[in-house]
């Protein structure tokens, strides 16, 4: 393979796998070198959980496509060595879902299969690994070898008798926004002409309190752990700076385990490797990431991604800020906030730039200057996300959501 088409399927499969967004690049055809071919990406996950399990295709050919291009239309299905299959349907473009809620059980291997465009392919049987569960969930104060302060989530894992086993995590996680600058009340225009008038009336929806969440985006594996016995202990998951918003008051993330074969990790691990290799458009290149995913007629077509039978468990933890860093200032809001004095209601040119600030939504109002700002208005308003949090997330109490 040509180096463009490595470092196309580097890119193609990193983006998949890991959410990172491929970077902007004009593809240049090398002189003699054949163009870019176009290549399958799989990404294929069943695990024990009982549930309505998803595959995910797509497909491109130049780093001048816009965005990943879905693979529509497809035919998906696993099978499994009992005879039972399970098909799949198109929920939406390039995400097929099965028909039926199942779960991936120990003792019997599953196969993965693909028609799209007239070319039929499968993925090598796969089985469920041993278990692994989470014992404890933790969050320290610790401060890194970089000298960066913040807050580490480790787990601990139980794991069976029969070797220290292949740990992949991914996390989700919800913390609470207090807008520093909420007022009870909206400013509307109540007359839009001159001489223009203005009224403040309570707001009709919960703008002070919001939830915002945030999903993994790296691959997280279990390395640098300490064993004990059948314990994994110290695995990190997530650290977080103190300077960011997300901890300044009440923070929940759920990390969910898989437990994953030798080739399913190996896999995973290359992909992260490729992420933080500094040299893939040099002279050198890591060549193509093999998968266990092929065409059944033609073996030499390349296919990136890797069908993966995990066994899964899943934990969260709750922290408030002052429980790590007591006493201590919270971190910086998201944004910079500060209080604007609105202009005057009335401009030479018979204009209202209050008028304006406040239709265009990207303002709200905080409260009355009460004649402290010289040649301004009456009001102090401010940026949205400082008076309505609503800017940043939702204001729906989270169901699993707790207070202290």
């Amino acid at each position: 393979m040509s180096k463009t088409i490595k470092i196309y399927a580097f890119f193609m499969v990193l983006c998949f796998f890991s959410c990172v967004e491929p970077f902007d690049i004009p593809f240049v055809e090398v002189e003699g070198e054949p163009a870019i071919e176009k290549l399958l990406v799989v990404e294929a996950t069943i695990t024990n959980e009982l549930k309505q399990h998803d595959v995910f295709l797509s497909s491109g050919n130049s780093f001048e496509s816009e965005g990943i291009q879905f693979v529509q239309n497809a035919e998906v299905s696993i099978s499994d060595n009992l005879g039972n299959i399970i098909n799949f349907s198109e929920i939406a473009p390039g995400h097929y879902q099965s028909q039926i809620a199942f779960q991936a059980v120990s003792d019997v291997e599953y196969q993965l299969f693909i028609t799209s465009g007239g070319k039929n392919y499968e993925a090598a049987p796969t089985s469920l690994p041993n278990s692994a569960s989470i014992e404890n969930i933790k969050a320290e104060r610790i401060t890194t070898d970089l000298n960066a302060e913040g807050v580490a989530i480790y787990i601990d894992a139980n794991f069976d008798d029969i070797g220290t086993p292949f740990l992949r995590y991914q996390y989700e996680e919800t913390y609470k926004i207090i807008a520093p600058l909420w007022s009870p009340f909206d400013m509307i225009v109540t007359d839009p002409n001159p001489p223009f008038a203005f009224d403040l009336i309570p707001r009709e929806q919960e703008e002070r309190v919001c939830y915002g969440t945030r999903v993994s985006n790296d691959i997280i594996q279990s390395e640098g752990f300490d064993v004990s016995g059948n314990t994994l202990n110290n695995v990190l998951v997530r650290f977080i700076s103190r300077d960011d918003f997300i901890i300044s008051h009440r923070y929940s993330i759920l990390v969910k385990q898989f437990v994953q074969s030798p080739d399913a990790f190996a896999f995973y691990q290359t992909l992260n490797d490729f992420s933080s290799d500094e040299s893939v458009f040099t002279d050198i290149q890591p060549g193509f990431i093999q998968g266990n995913i092929s065409n059944m007629a033609d073996s030499s077509e390349k296919v990136i991604g890797f069908f993966e039978v995990a066994n899964v468990s899943e934990t969260r933890l709750f922290f408030n800020y002052e429980d790590l860093f007591p006493d201590e200032d919270l971190p910086p809001y998201a944004i910079n906030c500060s209080f604007l004095s609105a202009p005057p209601t009335i401009t030479p040119a018979n204009t209202s730039p209050l008028k304006d600030i406040i239709e265009s939504g990207e303002f709200v109002y905080v409260r009355d200057t009460n004649g402290t700002v010289e040649d301004g208005g009456p009001y102090f308003v401010a940026r949205r996300a400082c008076g309505d949090c609503t800017a940043l997330g939702s204001n729906v109490v989270p169901e699993f959501w707790i207070e202290e």
